[in-house]
């Protein structure tokens, strides 16, 4: 006959197996620090004795001592090589929560561009404006610049 009370195990270990996941990440993101120390001081210094040892008192230094100040800074540092800050930046930012310009509103509502007229349109403008611009150039300077 099943009770309630048999669930509490399986329930449990579920609960408990998140903070493994976090320990198992943080080893992680200790390697990925590890290995980025490495990459920087061999590629100023070398890989002499003098590189060694900073190699091994960084890393006691960042991945130890001072980790959860370190750690916070790494997880910034790869959120803005990999982009993402700058998303958030887009979003905030630069846009500073302007409204689309007139015309835009439609397009978006319809979903960017509504048929194959519409792209036509656009890129005979495109070219349109690039045969311009090289026919001034050419104009300017000659055929032979």
């Amino acid at each position: 006959m099943f009770e309630p009370t048999m669930l509490a195990l399986p329930v449990s270990l579920f609960i408990l197996s998140f903070g493994e996941l976090a320990i198992d990440l943080n080893i992680v993101l200790k390697i990925f620090v590890m290995m980025t120390i490495i990459s920087y001081i061999t590629q100023h210094l070398g890989r002499g004795p003098l590189a060694v040892l900073l190699i091994l008192g960084i890393s006691w230094f960042v991945l130890f001592d001072y980790w959860k100040f370190f750690g916070g800074i790494y997880v910034l540092y790869v959120l803005v090589t990999f982009g993402a800050a700058s998303i958030l930046i887009d979003f905030f930012f630069v846009s500073g929560g302007q409204q689309p310009p007139q015309g835009m509103e439609q397009e978006q509502a319809e979903g960017g561009i509504s048929h194959g007229l519409d792209f036509q349109k656009r890129n005979a403008t495109f070219v349109h404006a690039r045969q311009s611009v090289a026919q001034n150039m050419l104009r300017r300077r000659g055929p032979m610049g």
